[in-house]
């Protein structure tokens, strides 16, 4: 009787266990950023942006059963899931090498073994695969996706304290608006601008310089700006008897403007070009914009960038009177 009830009881608490390993709550992991650089080495590329704005809004949901990659694919049960040294899984020196270096970039260190979680790579056809992506390496508070291009999209658990800590995300983040960014208002954070995002474009910078640059939170706000603008026909707003409208101003392949205009009566009363983007072979000019609500004042920033730099060289703000002209206020070089 006594071997009975010991044997009940055993059974009673293998079942417990298995009840709360299978009924534990997936854990879910946050888009943080992607690589500045790639494992294969040479100068960032556009897939770097493509990258973030794929997956900027990305979660990972992780289970016993599964990975799901929120928006993209899913990992299921069958998936390789084991624990491994570097060398054993890049079965080179060489390549262990290259991978801590991007590591180290970014500040997540490489540990002495690493958890590996990854899909069929044999199966070409399946969703994992036609995302790029190919190993999710778990290590520490972070969950790191390979992909075929050879940058490396980070997630994190730490939701708060490392996405408000990213320019990039914060410049995906901030609630869209066609008049620009306030950021541009206050001359004494302009006037900081340089002195904040004093490093080279190469990709030899430190990471935490190019995340606190507000210059890289603005580049990507307006991207978004921009995109939307370019989707729409035609933007105008309305304030009394005024309309004010953009207009776009194509001068070369990589070279344009966009303007405000202001139209009293169906006539045309001025005009001010307020986004500028030129871009030649080794540098990049750009011109960001805020409008205030009540279409009465403009500010605006000029912004270049090459290998080595990225400057500021222009801050102004203009009045628009109630005759509907553009006057200039203030204006600042650097």
């Amino acid at each position: 009787m006594k071997i009975k009830i010991l044997l009940n009881l055993v059974l009673f608490f293998i079942l417990s266990i298995n009840i709360v390993y299978a009924t534990e709550p997936p854990e879910t992991w946050y888009f943080y950023k992607v690589s500045k650089n790639t494992v294969l080495g040479g100068e960032p590329t556009f897939e770097r942006e493509r990258l973030i704005y794929r997956y900027w809004q990305t979660k990972l949901t992780i289970s016993d059963k599964e990975v799901v990659i929120d928006k993209a694919c899913t990992i299921p049960e069958g998936a390789t899931n084991e624990i491994v040294t570097p060398l054993s899984y890049w079965k080179s020196p060489e390549q262990v090498d290259k991978y801590q270096k991007i590591f180290s970039e970014e500040k997540i260190p490489l540990e002495n073994q690493i958890h590996i979680i990854k899909n069929d790579l044999n199966d070409k056809g399946s969703p994992c695969s036609k995302q790029d992506l190919t190993a999710l390496i778990k290590i520490g508070n972070f969950m790191v996706f390979m992909t075929e291009p050879g940058y490396i999209i980070i997630f994190s658990k730490n939701l708060e304290k490392d996405r408000l800590s990213s320019a990039t995300y914060r410049g995906l983040d901030q609630p869209l608006n066609l008049l620009g960014h306030p950021m541009l208002i206050d001359k004494k954070n302009v006037n900081k601008m340089n002195k904040e995002c004093n490093f080279p474009g190469d990709g030899t910078y430190e990471y935490d310089s190019y995340n606190k640059c507000p210059l890289t939170e603005l580049h990507i706000y307006f991207a978004r700006v921009i995109n939307k603008l370019q989707a729409e026909k035609e933007y105008s707003f309305e304030n009394n008897k005024d309309k004010f409208y953009f207009t776009k101003n194509q001068i070369k392949e990589f070279e344009y403007e966009i303007y405000l205009n202001i139209e009293k009566n169906n006539k045309l009363i001025d005009r001010l070009p307020i986004y500028k983007e030129n871009i030649l072979e080794s540098a990049f000019f750009e011109q960001y914009y805020y409008i205030d609500k009540e279409f009465k004042n403009v500010w605006l920033l000029n912004y270049y960038g090459d290998d080595s730099i990225h400057h500021v060289t222009e801050w102004r703000h203009y009045k628009i009177d109630n005759t509907g002209h553009f006057k200039l206020l203030e204006s600042r070089s650097y």
